[in-house]
């Protein structure tokens, strides 16, 4: 037979089989069970993946199911040994997945402090153990300079490249560090101008940051004085071009804050439950925000978070919220003297935290735009209160994750990524209304009894570092490799000294 005939006769073979009822009713059967095997591997497939995905897997050794969890570690200086439950478990910068239960894990590394924390790992969760901190066994400082006293003034910059030191015997004149060479910083000296202040420089005289614009290069101050106060921006890179802002504006400076960060815009409260202010000072614009203001914290451009006598109950304030000109009531609470606030925006959502002294509580908010755009007749929900006795501070975390509230010694932290709180008392002897700062974000720094204390935002890892001066906030470079501070000197009575300490062992420098 041909080629051509063998093409023909195949066709013609499949064609009779169709014409065949049985034959067709067989191929019928044999196709639906096909699809019917392909939809059971579709389904088993995704269920495997549904389930793997939520952690679940097979232990080979006893064949019952177990449901797993996924932790990413991470540590300063890599590499670090982990160790969990007493095994090991290899070196950090690295992801585990591990059945849930109940960890104990220990990070170490030759010559440095062992980490450690305690946990439930939930089947399908993810733990990030990527920010942990080794702190060297031994720590040693050297001195970078000497002054014949301390220093009124020490503030560093938001990159951490820049640090500010006034010098103690010349108010107008401050040491500028560049620490971008942490090993051997440089030096260089700026002189404020003498018409920049009011009146010449008294012993009484004081300088107290308010906060850096986000250029690295402005640094808004409070000067005090005997017979009041008043608030000035200092340019480091041209001191000429420093500015007074009571100097400029028409109107008497209670507190002030930037307004987005920017060193030419400003938001002003001219008085202890006062009118706040919108200020430019480039077109010396100033315009009103809202009335009988006693407390505010801006965010961006566009949200001011403040607290307001404007309440229907003469023994309650109102805590309000502007966006866009529009103005949102979030709730009353207890009059007092003091009302720490913050805001913050993490993972693309807003958290905002106020408290009031008097009754020692603190309001823990998330999402209220969006909660007030759908139900705006409504005061949106709380996600979280915490009881916090002399409550003094209010802050967020540098990765803005973390809402610390603080009164005296006692701390409580709200943790927006799991939506989780910890509340602990660090026994530490804080002094008045003095505030521990955010070291980084996941740690906080205190200076109590003249060291250095450090620990994490749970409040473990309890740290003491080395001799420090309360005055200042410890000072470190960009990459966390040594910390500078200021402390009595141990040679000479009465001088200061500037000081540098590694925070890695002489081996990982």
């Amino acid at each position: 037979m041909s080629i051509s005939a063998k093409l023909y006769v195949y066709p013609m073979n499949i064609m009779m089989d169709f014409l065949d009822p049985n034959k067709k009713r067989a191929h019928t059967i044999r196709l639906y069970i096909g699809y019917i095997l392909m939809a059971c591997a579709l389904v088993l497939g995704s269920a495997i993946l549904f389930f793997e995905a939520r952690g679940f897997d097979l232990n080979r050794k006893t064949g019952e199911i177990i449901q797993n969890g996924l932790i990413f570690t991470g540590a300063h200086p890599e590499q670090a040994s982990i160790y969990a439950n007493g095994r090991f478990m290899g070196k950090t910068n690295n992801r585990l997945t591990i059945p849930a239960g109940e960890y104990e894990f220990k990070f170490t590394r030759d010559g440095y402090r062992t980490w450690k924390r305690k946990f439930m790992l939930g089947g399908g969760e993810i733990e990030r153990l990527d920010y942990i901190f080794l702190f060297p066994n031994k720590l040693s400082s050297t001195e970078i300079t000497s002054y014949s006293k301390a220093p009124i003034f020490a503030s560093q910059s938001p990159d951490r490249k820049w640090l500010l030191i006034q010098q103690p015997d010349n108010f107008m004149s401050l040491d500028l560090y560049d620490l971008s060479d942490e090993k051997n910083p440089l030096v260089t000296t700026i002189s404020l101008p003498p018409q920049l202040m009011k009146q010449p420089a008294g012993s009484d005289d004081n300088l107290k940051l308010v906060e850096w614009s986000t250029d690295n290069r402005h640094v808004l101050v409070e000067h005090t004085f005997k017979d009041g106060h008043e608030f000035v921006v200092i340019d480091r890179e041209q001191p000429a071009k420093s500015l007074n802002l009571n100097k400029l504006f028409d109107v008497p400076i209670y507190k002030i804050a930037l307004r987005d960060k920017k060193p030419d815009k400003f938001h002003i409260l001219d008085k202890d439950g006062g009118t706040l202010f919108f200020a430019d000072s480039k077109k010396q614009l100033l315009s009103r925000v809202a009335d009988k203001v006693y407390s505010f914290k801006s965010y961006g451009d566009n949200v001011i978070f403040y607290v307001t006598g404007e309440s229907t109950n003469p023994e309650n304030v109102s805590v309000n919220i502007i966006k866009d000109d529009r103005s949102f009531k979030v709730r009353e609470i207890k009059a007092s003297t003091l009302y720490p606030i913050d805001i913050t925006r993490y993972d693309d959502s807003w958290y905002m935290a106020v408290g009031s002294n008097s009754d020692g509580k603190v309001y823990i908010y998330g999402d209220v735009f969006k909660y007030l755009d759908n139900k705006p007749s409504k005061t949106p929900a709380v996600l979280s209160i915490f009881k916090i006795k002399d409550l003094s501070n209010i802050s967020v975390s540098a990765n803005a994750r973390f809402i610390s509230a603080q009164g005296g010694s006692q701390f409580a932290v709200y943790d927006a990524e799991h939506a989780s709180r910890y509340q602990y008392d660090t026994k530490l002897n804080f002094t008045g209304s003095q505030k521990a700062n955010w070291m980084d974000g996941h740690r906080l720094t205190a200076v109590t009894d003249g060291k250095l204390r450090v620990w994490d935002y749970d409040g473990i890892n309890a740290q003491t570092l080395v001799n420090a001066n309360p005055n200042f906030l410890p000072f470190f470079d960009r990459d966390y490799d040594y910390l500078f501070t200021l402390t009595p000197s141990t040679k000479t009575q009465g001088q200061t000294v500037f000081t540098k300490t590694p925070m890695r062992t002489p081996a990982d420098l």
